[in-house]
């Protein structure tokens, strides 16, 4: 069996004084969930959750010491957040049990057993606890036994109703463990999202479940699914096309070379591409107003940019369509229509070049038509339309033009 001592170096530090302070204390620390099941499944773990029946609090405050660290507490939630530097954060939280009031609501918490606390975890893999005294199991939902199976499963009938997040995640743990959701738990999430329990969690919740999943390696795939399952309908309140996993495909193939672009706008665009979408579907995703304009072209306007920039006779009007459209939508483009490539590349050495020339060497009043007025020039200038030495005549003849038309 995996051991502790196959954790990556930082973690396996980390752990190790755990223990000592824990021996220090009389304390009883237990691994649990996800660090578990990657170490049950031979994987990198690099998350550090500790569970404690009784003294959690004691143990996170003498770990913080020894480690010339920090800690900060969450009474409402029952845990500690342990941080000190060329260490991993490591999580501390006193066994607990959980009562929804309300289906989508976030649950009441009590003190309660290690058994307690297992059991109301999302899935039996993640309902796993390993005893750092001497690394025995805990494993009362039998998640070691899915585990072998290769399979997601929930813990009772009512936990995507719950907890409906709970939906998007099995999804992406299935996808990124290449594993299956069980049968029954299938059933129980389709039912689940039938009977509207995403609309019982706030769209905020949801949204952050939705970025997540456009964080992982296999983002589209795990999109894919949630569409399947009719997940993504429910939130955004409209229909999503059935045939996207190409586009996706596409997105991820872009982000692997420009990770500078944002890559929450181009899948949220992406998906909701000819949808008839509005800024409204966009509500609880904290969307600034630039970034929702480029989900919205994104999901609306490539095949009319398309169309006018095959209408485009020049530089200078391509020019002018790029800069209304934001950066992922150049890159979409790009990628969807490699012809255009040299001409955006061209329009980024554009972007970069600079006139030698300010407005007031113009000799005209000031206003809004000096600066379109360089704008003109600087096209001129770069795409060799006049000379660099007539910049400054070219510049006062526009200024003096678009002054008479104010």
């Amino acid at each position: 069996m995996t051991r502790l001592n196959e954790f990556p170096n930082s973690q396996r530090r980390a752990i190790e004084v755990v223990k000592e302070v824990a021996a220090e204390k009389e304390c009883r620390p237990f691994l649990v969930g996800g660090p578990v099941r990657d170490l049950l499944l031979g994987r990198n773990a690099f998350d550090i959750d500790l569970t404690l029946e009784e003294g959690s609090s004691t143990l996170a405050r003498a770990l913080a010491k020894r480690l010339d660290g920090r800690v900060r507490s969450f009474p409402q939630f029952l845990t500690y957040k342990v941080t000190a530097s060329e260490f991993p954060e490591i999580d501390i939280a006193t066994a607990r049990k959980e009562r929804y009031r309300a289906p989508g609501s976030l649950p009441a918490v009590a003190p309660g057993r290690l058994k307690d606390d297992l059991m109301r975890r999302d899935f039996s893999i993640n309902a796993i606890a390993m005893d750092l005294q001497d690394e025995s199991l805990h494993d009362p939902a039998d998640g070691a036994r899915d585990l072998k199976k290769r399979l997601i499963r929930v813990l009772h009938e009512k936990s995507f109703i719950d907890d409906p997040t709970r939906i998007f995640r099995a999804i992406r743990l299935a996808s990124r463990l290449g594993f299956s959701i069980q049968q029954e738990t299938a059933a129980l999430l389709r039912q689940a999202v039938t009977s509207g329990a995403l609309l019982t969690a706030s769209k905020e919740r949801l949204w952050r479940e939705l970025f997540l999943a456009m964080e992982e390696e296999e983002a589209p795939a795990i999109l894919s699914a949630l569409n399947h399952y009719h997940v993504l309908e429910a939130l955004f309140g409209v229909k999503i096309g059935r045939r996207i996993t190409s586009g996706l495909e596409l997105i991820r193939t872009e982000l692997t070379v420009r990770p500078d672009l944002d890559r929450y706008v181009l899948y949220t665009g992406a998906l909701l591409r000819g949808s008839g979408a509005s800024v409204s579907q966009l509500e609880g995703s904290g969307f600034s107003q630039k970034r929702a304009r480029a989900a919205m072209q994104i999901a609306h306007d490539l095949p009319r940019l398309q169309k006018a920039l095959a209408a485009a006779p020049s530089d200078r009007q391509r020019f002018r369509l790029y800069k209304s459209v934001a950066p992922e939508m150049l890159a979409l483009l790009m990628a969807d229509k490699p012809a255009e490539g040299e001409h955006v590349i061209r329009f980024e050495e554009f972007r970069k070049f600079k006139l030698a020339l300010r407005g007031n060497e113009l000799e005209v009043p000031a206003g809004p038509h000096v600066a379109r007025a360089l704008e003109r020039t600087r096209e001129a200038v770069f795409s060799g339309e006049i000379a660099p030495d007539q910049a400054r005549s070219f510049a006062r003849e526009m200024a003096i033009k678009y002054l008479g038309r104010e």
